[in-house]
């Protein structure tokens, strides 16, 4: 497709979008003083969110149920997984991981490791299903429970499959999400909850609620619970313990502990939170703990949603493109694209559909940088394992900003395949099947009917999607018609995942019109977003231009004080054009905007 045509398809989709999206509303609230009859004038964001659309408080907290750019395609239209065309149950999930998406690990000399963490920390933030971190036994020791609980949906191994059925696993565990009745019980499609907020507002960092962002923060100078050892602040230890770490780290999403390298993105933001305390404590030393709180948080997530549109997301959109569909904007003033119509909620197919093909980035090692030497560590060894988080972090950080990511493509490492959260064990998960099996949780509609929704042509032929593919493959292409009847019966995943990239952007464009309606809705659905001008929440033009100082590379600076040099664009490999400097020379907002 051609870039200009495409962006016609882009800014004719920005216009109808707020009324696109597929989900309960809310009444709309009165209006009164400084804010609604339900949203009190604040220039502070809430800690769920609510009232980032004061004419809609509830869209966008945690708690409520995900947006869709189409409707589900459930069987019997509430619930039950989607069936083909011609009635028959949906291809197995670990046969599509396993026989359509390859093994091979092609690195990508465009990308820094740090790339898919910080991905992943952004998911966190806009996306947690709820019941996700459910324990319902459900596949056990790789064998189907006896009178499962109804929520059960375990993924079925294949007799013949060649690596599970050797060690007589016949499933992989999966509970179906908690979801809210449709609009009409009985009649309407279950929705799906989302236990995150909606906003980029590091939820991974402060919570959802108030008892929860509570319990992480110290009550003192405006400062997030932390403890210094060796010179660095780390999370407290949660004395209840966790089952997701052999180390438990009290924070308000387990996610962001992952792995030792997610818990290096979660530790900048922390640190760069109290960080901010202590120098708007100097600042103004007649402020309360609560506004110090407040206010370092408020800039701590504006300069987070910096990072993400003028860093991270031109890498994956491309610049030309986010500015042509109106997710940047040059200059240095205010915008004015608070939508008060726009539904800020996440979209179920971002988080469920487009997040888990971008996993592809990650290899099956992590390489540990000491001196001249380099060890690589196998990523199903460092699941859980926070062991070392403490002792090595210089290695985990400098790895961030050194290793290739792999390119995204349709291949995943064998680890992310078979090996995950293995324990003692020779095999683990395949989190791309149980990703599959979210998916048909989810009920999404087709692939050619997200093409339509994308202003996309939908495909009539096998030919015409061959057509398409990155690179053309017959091979490709008669695998996936053994498994689909039809090629409108393509799921959304496997049908996207083989998409050409679009000019100037690493997918294709039915993955590229998800991201792009889930950020514009993030953007002009908030109207805390930094940029916006006129609100309650709005900064200063000083203030302002002090936050569009930041980068990632100076974030990274800010919290391993230690490291004498840094590429400036870090999420870039170090070249000729992106040459290591000292941490000192790169840009720094100065809080004495802040003074009062």
């Amino acid at each position: 497709m051609k870039l200009a045509v495409f962006r016609t398809i882009v800014l004719s989709l920005t216009v109808s979008s707020a009324t696109a999206w597929f989900i309960t509303q809310a009444p709309a609230a009165t209006s009164t003083s400084g804010g609604t009859a339900n949203c009190p004038s604040s220039k502070y964001r809430s800690i769920d969110s609510s009232c980032s659309n004061p004419s809609n408080p509830s869209l966008g907290r945690a708690g409520e149920p995900y947006a869709r750019l189409l409707p589900a395609n459930y069987a019997d239209g509430i619930s039950s997984p989607p069936v083909m065309s011609n009635g028959s149950e949906y291809v197995n999930a670990r046969i599509l991981s396993f026989g359509v998406f390859s093994i091979d690990e092609a690195p990508d000399p465009d990308n820094t490791l740090i790339n898919i963490f910080f991905l992943q920390a952004i998911a966190n933030d806009l996306s947690l299903p709820a019941g996700s971190n459910d324990q319902v036994a459900c596949c056990v020791d790789g064998q189907i429970v006896p009178n499962a609980p109804s929520r059960c949906f375990p993924v079925s191994i294949p007799d013949n499959d060649a690596l599970y059925s050797f060690f007589n696993i016949q499933c992989l565990n999966y509970a179906r999400l908690l979801t809210i009745p449709g609009s009409s019980p009985g009649a309407q499609p279950v929705e799906q909850i989302n236990a995150a907020t909606s906003l980029l507002d590091l939820s991974f960092l402060y919570g959802t609620s108030v008892a929860q962002s509570n319990r992480l923060r110290a009550f003192s100078g405006g400062r997030l619970l932390a403890i210094r050892r060796n010179g660095l602040e780390w999370p407290i230890i949660d004395t209840a313990g966790c089952t997701w770490a052999d180390v438990c780290y009290l924070v308000a999403d387990s996610r962001s502990y992952q792995f030792p390298m997610s818990a290096t993105v979660h530790l900048l933001f922390l640190r760069e939170h109290n960080r901010l305390a202590i120098q708007l404590r100097l600042l103004n030393p007649s402020w309360s703990d609560e506004v110090l709180f407040q206010e370092a948080r408020r800039i701590n997530i504006a300069q987070y949603q910096y990072i993400v549109y003028y860093e991270y997301l031109p890498r994956i959109l491309g610049r030309s493109n986010m500015l042509s569909s109106r997710l940047l904007f040059e200059g240095t003033g205010f915008t004015t694209d608070f939508n008060v119509f726009q539904n800020p909620s996440s979209l179920g197919e971002f988080g469920a559909v487009v997040v888990p093909f971008m996993q592809s980035q990650l290899p099956g090692g992590i390489n540990f940088y000491n001196e001249d030497s380099i060890q690589t560590i196998r990523l199903s060894s460092l699941a859980g394992n926070l062991t070392m988080l403490e002792s090595m972090f210089s290695s985990f950080f400098n790895g961030l900003a050194t290793q290739s990511t792999n390119q995204i493509d349709n291949s995943f490492s064998v680890e992310w395949k078979n090996f995950m959260y293995r324990g003692s064990e020779t095999l683990g998960q395949d989190l791309l099947a149980l990703d599959i099996q979210r998916m048909r949780d989810f009920g999404f509609a087709r692939y050619n009917d997200y093409r339509s929704r994308c202003g996309l042509s939908r495909f009539g032929t096998w030919e015409a999607y061959n057509a398409t593919l990155r690179p053309s493959c017959l091979k490709t292409v008669k695998h996936l018609r053994l498994l689909y009847p039809t090629v409108d019966d393509l799921d959304l995943f496997i049908g996207a995942a083989f998409e050409a990239p679009l000019e100037g952007s690493v997918l294709g464009p039915t993955f590229y019109c998800i991201l792009q309606q889930q950020f514009l809705a993030a953007r002009t659905g908030d109207r805390y977003f930094f940029e916006a001008g006129g609100q309650q929440g709005s900064f200063t033009a000083a203030q302002l231009t002090e936050i569009r100082k930041i980068s990632l590379a100076r974030l990274m600076c800010a919290a391993l004080p230690a490291t004498p040099k840094i590429q400036p664009h870090v999420l870039m490999p170090i070249s000729a054009q992106n040459t290591p400097v000292a941490c000192s020379s790169l840009p720094v907002p100065n809080l004495e905007a802040w003074r009062v």
